[in-house]
């Protein structure tokens, strides 16, 4: 045996040894989670994270390696900040915007026992899930009219997070406004630039002037504290109670058919499903994206969607969303990922989940 094959057999004792003590850390925090649910205390104790690095560093002797010892307890401790945080917020669940939103109203029916946070921005959501804030993030991924959230689309291949489920919203715009106020009163109205587009057919020709606003239902707010009846939102009825606003025109929205599909997203990937979603990157040369789809056509699946979206920082290269029917967990589905593969720059699993048909809704 070699000097460094001792070395190596020292090692591998003393990370045994370590990682008994982490399970037997682990199980210490679990102790300290229990006792700040019960006092409802928060997960950072920053002071008492700095007195445990003080503390503990006088234990190491040789001092060229306290830096080094001082950075794997700072790892340590967030290590079990993160573990906290999953286990405090199980039953939380975060959207973008602000209650009146169609992103909320979502939330609400398919969470409607979870404790809900609201973020500022769709990255905020993804972040949340990341760090363990959240237990579930729900976002729109696509509308019947308008086609899908590309920002979204982007977030799920920049983030480690899964497609867990899906839920579609039927959609109904409408214009609110001040009470008393009525349709030839109004000059300005405000709404998010998707919610314009939706209801482009009603507001073509009647002079208003269409101003962009970040969300459908901060521009209901908005309305309400201005109290100008020259002022109108476009927004989900919800929002005329919630801001004492009046219903001018009911479902003003083009489609009758108008629906948002939102996503769910979560840490894991589920066991199982009757769908799945893929990210592919496929070699920049003629007939690369053919030699994928033959793959996907030659083992009988079908797919339900597929969307290109540009390679950030790779001009006029692109990566491809794709949806394919089927359980990723069984033998045929996981053979076809690993064909992809074979072929193409980058293959990544993205959710699975049971989709139900449009009829079940």
């Amino acid at each position: 045996m070699t000097k460094l094959d001792d070395a190596r057999k020292d090692i591998n004792e003393i990370d045994a040894q370590m990682a008994e003590l982490f399970e037997k850390r682990m199980q210490a925090v679990e102790k300290v989670i229990a006792y700040k649910q019960e006092q409802g205390l928060p997960v950072l104790d920053r002071s008492r994270e700095n007195f445990v690095i003080a503390h503990n560093l006088q234990y190491i002797k040789e001092e060229k390696y306290q830096d080094s010892y001082k950075e794997f307890l700072q790892d340590i401790m967030a290590i079990s900040r993160k573990y906290q945080k999953m286990i405090l917020n199980q039953d939380v669940v975060g959207y973008q915007g602000v209650e009146g939103a169609f992103s909320h109203i979502a939330c609400t029916h398919v969470f409607p026992e979870h404790k809900k946070q609201r973020y500022a921005s769709f990255e905020d959501v993804f972040k949340a899930v990341v760090d363990g804030e959240i237990r579930y993030g729900i976002v729109p991924f696509e509308n019947s009219y308008t086609g899908e959230v590309g920002e979204v689309l982007d977030l799920l291949i920049k983030y480690p997070v899964y497609v867990c489920k899906d839920y579609d919203l039927k959609i109904s715009q409408n214009l609110l406004g001040i009470p008393g106020a009525k349709l030839e009163d109004i000059r300005q109205v405000y709404s998010k630039d998707q919610a314009i587009y939706q209801s482009k057919q009603f507001l073509e020709g009647r002079g208003y002037e269409l101003i962009p606003y970040p969300n459908t239902a901060l521009a209901a707010e908005y309305v309400a504290k201005q109290n100008d009846k020259k002022k109108a939102a476009i927004a989900a009825k919800e929002n005329a109670e919630r801001y004492g606003l009046a219903v001018l025109a009911e479902d003003i929205n083009t489609s009758a058919q108008n629906t948002t599909r939102f996503i769910i997203i979560g840490r894991d990937l589920q066991p199982s499903g009757n769908i799945f979603s893929l990210a592919v990157i496929v070699p920049h040369k003629a007939g690369a994206l053919v030699s994928a789809m033959n793959i996907i056509a030659r083992h009988g699946f079908n797919m339900q969607s597929i969307i290109s979206r540009s390679i950030k920082d790779r001009p006029w290269e692109y990566y491809f969303y794709v949806e394919i029917d089927g359980n990723i967990q069984k033998e045929q589905e996981q053979l076809l990922v690993q064909e992809l593969k074979d072929v193409c720059e980058e293959v990544r699993i993205l959710g699975a989940y049971t989709k139900e048909s449009r009829d079940e809704k």
